[in-house]
């Protein structure tokens, strides 16, 4: 069946009333999933040539970006893959929670209840690697937000050097935010908007499960996976965050990247796509600001998208949108013509392809409902972009060169060691503890042979989610078992000419 890509324009229409609870959600994405997947259409490749591993490298010995089940049971997989990159440092903490960031030398491992209320050290651990034979915690943040679990909410917008965090709960919330100052002291955060010199902070009715900072850093978009909801937070005193929108599009919502100019917001869809929204009234800070959809667009061959990252090639605008699962990996398009956005490239791992569809639940059935899927990308830069590097969930962190985007090849990846037997320890590690870690074993794989799994997750791989930073030569980044890592490219694999 060939891929479907449907794009529905709309001018001038406001936002649809909708509410849904989390059984939908589950329900829309089994369904999906149950339906199969689609292979490769309307002539846009979904191929990416393998990584040419340098010297020092260990790499995969199955397909590109697997684990095989030879090696989960020999053991072959504790010791990791790399091509191209080398750890430079890592402090596994407790282990981290689904999405972490970074800024400067520090690290902050996310949180997921019960995990940021229940570990030896309770909320964000925050990790200093000035020196990376050495690195340590210094801090943990014990907010209202950070205590609730922030899931995918923990941003750094890097030209301020704010760090922002929204109290999520088990899945789609949001009654506190808490915004830290990292750019005084990075090893250090001082919470801004606590109430009278304490750490509680004020109460408002917006909703959690994502957020993304806007470019100018005045805005922080929080998006819910429940009900559609979506608000803005104005930012510009970040010591009386202020909600500014409230609102729903739908059922579910994901993942928000803004443009550049604020002026758009384009939203995570479900089961696979991305809403284009006019977000001028809130830039501009109306009083009474509105939403006005602009251009819906889906496909068939993915599952749950989880967000769009907006850059320009030559002056074009275009996005990189990722879906989390249904092996979808990462699409770009060219959003010239907002209204019909036009797929030019599709990236997908050889495990990602259908014909290795019985091959991937095999070694997926026992580790969980992330398995070879994108989760988070991020772009070097966002005008003429080089490189894109992906937190890939058991494949690890993948790179490419993407200045064809076209011709996209993978340059280096690194899939850290498998922590088997070391699930005592990692009381914040989502994959590890969180009782959702295994609920799912082949169907949201796209598989159809053993149902649902209940068992303990079997740590034969972890789950690289989080977005990585490029920093030069160097990548930043965090898995749920592995922690806080930092890796370093080889064999001049990038920077890139």
């Amino acid at each position: 069946m060939a891929e479907q890509v449907q794009t529905a324009a709309r001018r001038g229409s406001g936002l649809r009333a909708a509410g849904g609870l989390a059984a939908v959600v589950l329900a829309v994405s089994l369904s999906a999933a149950l339906a199969g997947q689609a292979t490769a259409g309307g002539g846009v490749s979904t191929k990416v040539a393998r990584a040419d591993c340098g010297p020092g490298s260990s790499p995969e010995t199955g397909l590109q970006g697997q684990v095989p089940l030879e090696d989960r049971r020999s053991g072959r997989s504790r010791q990791g893959y790399s091509c191209n990159l080398e750890l430079v440092s890592r402090y596994q903490s407790q282990g981290q929670a689904t999405v972490g960031a970074s800024y400067g030398h520090c690290q902050y491992l996310g949180t997921i209840l019960p995990g940021a209320v229940t570990s030896k050290r309770p909320g964000v651990n925050v990790i200093d690697m000035s020196n990376p034979r050495k690195p340590r915690m210094t801090d943990s943040l014990v907010s209202p937000a950070t205590l609730g679990g922030t899931w995918e909410t923990l941003k750094v917008h890097e030209g301020r050097g704010l760090l922002a965090a929204v109290s999520v709960g088990a899945l789609s919330g949001g009654f506190f935010v808490s915004v830290y100052d990292v750019k005084t002291d990075c090893a250090r955060p001082r919470l801004l908007n606590g109430i009278k010199g304490t750490k509680l902070t004020m109460p408002g009715a917006f909703p959690g499960h994502e957020a993304s900072w806007s470019p100018d850093g005045r805005t922080y978009w929080t998006t819910g996976t429940v009900g559609g909801t979506i608000a803005a937070l104005d930012m510009t005193n970040p010591r009386r965050p202020k909600v500014i929108y409230n609102g729903t599009t739908g059922l579910v919502n994901h993942g928000v990247g803004v443009s550049p100019d604020g002026s758009r917001i384009y939203v995570a869809d479900m089961p696979a796509g991305f809403i284009t929204f006019d977000a001028r009234d809130v830039q501009r800070r109306k009083a009474r600001p509105q939403l006005r959809q602009i251009a819906r667009t889906t496909w068939t061959d993915g599952l749950a998208t989880q967000h769009a990252i907006p850059f320009t090639e030559r002056g074009r605008p275009h996005l990189v949108v990722v879906d989390e699962l249904g092996s979808g990996g990462a699409r770009i398009f060219d959003i010239s013509d907002e209204r019909r956005p036009r797929l030019i490239r599709r990236l997908k791992l050889e495990v990602n392809r259908p014909e290795h569809l019985k091959l991937r639940s095999a070694d997926l059935a026992r580790n969980g409902i992330f398995g070879y899927d994108a989760h988070y990308c991020t772009l070097d830069r966002p005008a003429d972009p080089t490189a894109m590097a992906c937190g890939w969930a058991q494949s690890g962190i993948r790179v490419f060169d993407v200045r064809d985007l076209r011709k996209p090849r993978e340059i280096a990846y690194f899939n850290p060691p498998a922590q088997v037997g070391q699930r005592h320890r990692l009381t914040n590690s989502a994959h590890a503890f969180v009782p959702f870690g295994a609920y799912f074993s082949d169907v949201l794989q796209g598989g159809a042979e053993s149902g649902l799994y209940t068992g303990e997750t079997d740590m034969t791989a972890d789950w690289c989610m989080s977005p990585p930073r490029f920093d030069g030569g160097r990548l930043w980044v965090s898995c749920d078992d592995n922690g806080a890592l930092l890796l370093r490219f080889t064999n001049g694999a990038y920077p890139l000419r």
